[in-house]
C-alpha cells in the first residue's frame, strides 16, 4: 500500500481526501490520473486489498474511499462493513464491473454511499465524489432534531390530543415497488410545519435503509421494548434523519430479531407516535399476518401497490375481499399501479389499468410509469425519486399520488374514531383464521 507523495498544500482542509482501494494496479493509476486534474480532490493513498484499505482508512481518515467490490484477502463488502464501524465519518463509493441490483443491495447494506460501474468516466467520477462528500454523514448515529420550524423532528411530549394520519403501504405481491412508493410518499408529504415519520415494518427484510442509504445502531426493536413507558428522548435517539430531513425508524438488521416483536406492541407504538407526527408512513412485508391486520386496523389509508399483471389482479381481489370481511370503509383501501408501461398496453402485451379497474370495480388513486433507470439512480444515491426531475416521470406521478392521498385525508373524508383502535388483549388470536374459518 502507498501514501501520496509530496507535501500537503496550504489549503488542504478544503480538499476532498480520497483513498483508492483496488487490486488492479492499472485501475489505481488511471483513477489517480483522472483525479489529478481536479484542484479540490486529493488522492491521499492507494491500497490493493480490502485489509490494506481498512488500515489506511484508520490512519489517513479520508473523506471518500473508492472501493473495488472484488479483491483478494478481504473483499470490498467486508472492508466497507468494517470501515463503516471504525471510521464512520468516511464515505465509501463502491466500484464494480457488475451493475446488477444484488451488487447494489449488498454494497448499500455494507454501508456504501454510492455505486459506480466500471469503466468509469471522468465526469461521473468527479460528480459522484463531490455529491457523496456534500452529503457525508454528520452525527449520523445520534441525529439532532432539525432547527427552525420545519417540524420534521419530534418536539416535546407525545400528546393525546394530536392524532397524526397513519398510512400503510402494502402489496400482496413481491417486487411491486412498495418501498419506492413508501419512501417517495413520505418525502412528498414533507412541507414547512409538517412532521413526517417513515417506519419500516418489513421486520425481516426491510429495505428502507438501503433505499435511503441510512444506518443506525438502534431500530424499531428498541422502541417496541420500551413501548409501555415510551420516552421521547429515546425516540429521538432511535430515529435517524435522512439528508432531506425526513425522520425514519429502521427495521431490525437481522431477520431473527423480528421474532421478538409482537404485532399488538408494534400497533401500540404506532398509536403513541401518532401524537408526535402529522403523517406516519409504514412500509410493510408482503406476508398477510397478524401484524399486517393490526396495521390495517390503525391506518386511515392502506395503499395497495401492484403491477398490472394477472397475478396482481387475483391477489388484489383477495385483499379487497378481506377488507370487506373486516368491514373497512371503501375509502380506506386505495389502489396504486406501479411500473406501468403505456407502450405495452397499446401493444396489448400487458393488461391495461382501465381493464383492471373495471375487474376490481375500483379506481386507482395513482398510476406510476415504469422508469427503472431513474428509480435505480435514486436508490444508488440514497435519495427519493422526487428529489430530482420533479416534472418528469415517475417523479411527477409520485408527487401527484402524495397530493391525492393528502386530499383524501381532509376532515370530511376521515374515518370514525372506532376505526383507529388497535387489537385488544382479548383479540390477539389470528383474525385471518377466524375470518376464513380455518
Amino acid at each position: 500500500m502507498s501514501k501520496s507523495a509530496g507535501s500537503p498544500s496550504d489549503n488542504k482542509a478544503a480538499h476532498i481526501k480520497v483513498l483508492i482501494v483496488d487490486d488492479i494496479p492499472e485501475t489505481r493509476e488511471n483513477l489517480k490520473k483522472l483525479l489529478a486534474f481536479e484542484s479540490d480532490i486529493e488522492v491521499v493513498g492507494t491500497a490493493s486489498t480490502g485489509r490494506e484499505g481498512l488500515e489506511l482508512a484508520q490512519e489517513l481518515l479520508p473523506d471518500i474511499i473508492l472501493m473495488d467490490i472484488n479483491m483478494p484477502d478481504m473483499d470490498g463488502i467486508s472492508a466497507t462493513e468494517q470501515i463503516s464501524k471504525a471510521v464512520p465519518q468516511t464515505s465509501v463509493v463502491m466500484m464494480s464491473v457488475q451493475s446488477e441490483a444484488d451488487y447494489l443491495r449488498r454494497a448499500m447494506l455494507a454501508g456504501a454511499r454510492d455505486f459506480l460501474t466500471k469503466p468509469i468516466s471522468g465526469e461521473e467520477l468527479y460528480s459522484t465524489i463531490r455529491s457523496v462528500y456534500e452529503r457525508r454523514p454528520v452525527q449520523q448515529y445520534a441525529p439532532q432534531p432539525p432547527q427552525g420550524t420545519s417540524g420534521s423532528g419530534v418536539r416535546g411530549p407525545i400528546t393525546d390530543t394530536h392524532e397524526g394520519h397513519v398510512i400503510v403501504i402494502y402489496s400482496p405481491q413481491g417486487g411491486a415497488g412498495k418501498t419506492t412508493i413508501a419512501t417517495n410518499l413520505a418525502a412528498s408529504l414533507m412541507r414547512e410545519g409538517t412532521r413526517v415519520l417513515l417506519m419500516d415494518c418489513d421486520l425481516q427484510f426491510g429495505d428502507i435503509g438501503v433505499f435511503l442509504n441510512l444506518q443506525a445502531p438502534n431500530t424499531i426493536v428498541d422502541l417496541v421494548a420500551s413501548v409501555d413507558d415510551l420516552d421521547m428522548e429515546l425516540v429521538e435517539n432511535v430515529l435517524v434523519t435522512h439528508d432531506s430531513g425526513l425522520r425514519v425508524l429502521l427495521a431490525p438488521p437481522r431477520p431473527e430479531d423480528a421474532e421478538e416483536l409482537q404485532a399488538n406492541k408494534i400497533a401500540e407504538l404506532v398509536e403513541k407516535l401518532r401524537g408526535a407526527f402529522d403523517f406516519i408512513i409504514i412500509d410493510t412485508a408482503t406476508k398477510l399476518d397478524d401484524l399486517a391486520i393490526a396495521l390495517f386496523d390503525i391506518a386511515e389509508r392502506v395503499i395497495l401497490v401492484a403491477n398490472p399483471t394477472l397475478p396482481a389482479v387475483k391477489n388484489l381481489r383477495t385483499v379487497l375481499n378481506l377488507f370487506d370481511a373486516l368491514q373497512y370503509p371503501e375509502i380506506k383501501g386505495q389502489l396504486v399501479f406501479n411500473r406501468v408501461t403505456a407502450e405495452f398496453e397499446k401493444a396489448k402485451v400487458a393488461i391495461s389499468v382501465a381493464a383492471i379497474e373495471g375487474n376490481l370495480k375500483r379506481k386507482a388513486i395513482g398510476v406510476i410509469p415504469m422508469d427503472e433507470r431513474r428509480v435505480l439512480s435514486a436508490i444508488n444515491r440514497g435519495i427519493p425519486v422526487i428529489a430530482k426531475d420533479r416534472t418528469l416521470p415517475p417523479a411527477k406521478e409520485l408527487l401527484m399520488l402524495a397530493e391525492a392521498v393528502r386530499t383524501s385525508l381532509q376532515p370530511e373524508g376521515e374515518m370514525p374514531d372506532d376505526q383507529h383502535q388497535t387489537m385488544t388483549d382479548a383479540n390477539k388470536s389470528s383474525r385471518l383464521s377466524r375470518l376464513f374459518g380455518s
